[in-house]
């Protein structure tokens, strides 16, 4: 044994070896860095690491069979007998010494390393201070962290099928076949289901494992399949896997014709009902197999639109411009399949930003149009709720019908009504209208609700603050715009819903460390100055920190000036400028509600000042001034 390791020794191997080592692990390092950069595909890293493990035997024979000579490359000769060893060099000790420090590394990347990785994609939020870092805990804040360990054992997603084909309308059939499957079985009560917003992130190459998709979606359980068609055949294989023992619970392969597809879902949904011990009873199985459109060509149409919707909404786009093209999508899937509520429901958004879009136009062209738009908004409207058979979302459909109407006779009771719904039916004006009612407490438990349904969805997380604000849970109000935060880092009203939240809970100084840390614009930082002045009684102090606020608009209106008019005292100013918001076209209700939702000042103007607001709030008979009130000493009123 001593003689080999001599003639190792004496022929460069424990050299060749550890320089190898160190080189390897320099490569990897500019691998890993230079993936993302160039945009490579995952498996690169992979490629590398395999290719250098590969590598090292064969460099380590090379190096025994073989040593450099003033000659050239010459077999190395074998030496029998005691072999006189040179001493230990200076290339040998930093060999020596580069290959600690490498292993070192790798010991602590494999062993501590994995816990240190950011939560946050673009901004590490947990190093802004306690404005960020430190949101308290609250009673009602029940969807922290949900993960695999404290997901309910009856909860599923069901992630988007694989095309197995390249034709473009596959995949919007599959994500079709997907989004049918996910329906049926969150008609199921007791069954928890993954919202499509949410699951439907998951599309794609390069997912992370079915465990960390199950932990981030709050579910014990994963649906995955693939679909191929060719012609009129179609073969659709699904599995349902149990994330806690990556146990296969459940798999199926389907050989079918394309009329046989509407009963596939059926069965699969079926399946997995029956598999998670799901007890059906005739009415659910009944309401399972009445979900669905029954329209391949409708459900395609339908998918193509839902993309393009999904795009047209986000921040940097033209929204009503990008719908366009969606609108016509939709109107398409509703006359292949007259019965499919959710379509209308898209339509509906179309006519919906018409109507915000026309209310500036106070030409009679423009008033035209508006009316033209608001008369298809409530068509659709009707045409949805109709075709419903979810009694929820009909409540929440009501809850859309009254917000836009001129009139908000009734709106109390439908809003009882709303607040009592299970699910996670969707409307988009709950905030303003629990507000401006005296309800938000009720919904606070519907907010919670859609931010377990629909985990990645930060407009759940923005809801779930604007509602817990309203209802004066200010902590709660934090905690969810930092979690919304952490998934989109860079969403301006979030980061604007956080720092209220703050100001409401008294947190001045981290109000400050969180401006600081956003690096906002002066004229935000005037906004709470000028707030939290006023709220101390300091007259002066606030009308200085206003001059670094905005001014008023062109046409005399800006919403944060009347809330600082309110709470300065400045009661003239604040019923003038509110009743300049009162004279634009049909719908200037929207920005006086924000307001008044939003202020928590009392009474932010005086009713008279606003004949057409005050008409809807006696007619809903809603408070006045709106609950909730922080204590402004220079208002009196």
């Amino acid at each position: 044994m001593n003689h080999l390791l001599r003639e190792l020794r004496r022929r460069n191997v424990f050299r060749v070896a550890a320089a190898y080592l160190v080189v390897g692990w320099l490569v990897m390092q500019i691998v890993s860095v230079m993936t993302p950069a160039l945009e490579l595909p995952g498996w690169v890293d992979g490629f590398f690491a395999v290719f250098l493990m590969v590598g090292l035997p064969v460099a380590l024979v090379v190096a025994w069979a073989f040593e450099m000579t003033p000659a050239g490359v010459k077999k190395t000769e074998s030496i029998e007998g005691e072999i006189e060893m040179r001493p230990l060099g200076g290339t040998d000790f930093v060999l020596i010494g580069l290959m600690v420090i490498v292993l070192g590394t790798m010991g602590y990347q494999i062993v501590g390393g994995g816990d240190d990785a950011p939560e946050i994609q673009s901004q590490d939020l947990a190093d802004a201070g306690p404005a960020v870092a430190e949101a308290p805990e609250t009673e009602t804040s029940e969807p922290e962290d949900i993960g695999v360990a404290t997901a309910p054992a009856l909860s599923v997603a069901v992630l988007p099928f694989i095309a197995m084909s390249s034709n473009e309308d596959d995949g919007y059939f599959a994500d079709g076949l997907t989004e049918e499957i996910l329906n049926s079985l969150a008609a199921l009560p007791d069954l928890l289901v993954t919202s499509r917003t949410s699951a439907f992130q998951f599309k794609g190459d390069d997912l992370p494992s079915v465990g960390v998709i199950a932990a981030q979606l709050g579910v014990a359980h994963i649906v995955e399949g693939s679909v191929r068609r060719g012609g009129d055949q179609v073969r659709i294989t699904v599995q349902l896997i149990r994330v806690s023992d990556d146990s296969h619970l459940w798999s199926q392969t389907y050989d079918r014709t394309m009329d046989d597809v509407f009963a596939i879902q059926e069965d699969i949904a079926s399946n997995i009902a029956q598999v998670l011990d799901i007890v059906l009873d005739a009415e659910q199985i009944a309401r399972m197999n009445a979900i669905g459109i029954r329209n391949v060509e409708a459900y395609i149409a339908y998918q193509r639109g839902v993309e393009i919707s999904i795009e047209a909404h986000r921040p940097d786009r033209p929204t009503l411009e990008a719908l366009v093209p969606a609108e016509a999508l939709f109107a398409e899937a509703t006359a292949l399949a007259p019965d499919f509520s959710d379509a209308y429901l898209h339509r509906a958004d179309y006519y919906a930003h018409l109507m915000r879009r026309s209310e500036f136009d106070e030409t009679d062209a423009g008033r035209a149009a508006l009316e033209a738009a608001a008369d298809q908004y409530f068509d659709l409207l009707d045409l949805a709720k109709n075709t419903t058979d979810d009694v929820d979302q009909r409540a929440m459909i009501d809850v859309d019908r009254v917000y836009m109407r001129d009139s908000w006779v009734g709106a109390g009771a439908i809003l009882d009504r709303a607040s009592q719904t299970s699910g996670c039916p969707y409307t988009a004006w709950i905030p303003e209208l629990s507000a401006i009612s005296g309800r938000a407490a009720q919904f606070v438990p519907y907010a919670q609700r859609l931010t377990v349904c629909d985990p990645l969805n930060e407009l759940n997380w923005m809801r779930l603050t604007a509602i817990a604000y309203n209802a004066g849970q200010f902590d709660l109000a934090h905690e969810a715009a930092i979690r919304g935060l952490r998934l989109t880092s860079n969403n301006v009203d979030l980061m604007w819903h956080s720092a209220d939240a703050l100001f409401q809970a008294g947190r001045y100084d981290d109000i400050r460390e969180f401006m600081d840390f956003l690096q906002v614009p002066e004229i935000v930082r005037g906004l709470y100055d000028t707030q939290i002045a006023a709220r101390s009684g300091d007259r002066e102090a606030a009308a200085e920190a206003r001059t670094r606020m905005w001014q008023p608009e062109d046409d005399g209106f800006n919403r944060f000036e009347l809330a600082m008019h309110a709470m300065m005292g400045e009661r003239d100013a604040a019923n003038a400028m509110a009743a300049v918001a009162e004279t634009r076209p049909d719908q200037s209700f929207h920005n006086l509600l924000r307001v008044a939702a939003r202020c928590r000042c009392g009474a932010p103007w005086d009713l008279e000042a606003t004949p057409n607001f005050a008409r809807r709030i006696a007619e809903a008979e809603f408070p006045w001034p709106p609950p909730g009130t922080g204590d402004y000493p220079l208002k009196d009123w």
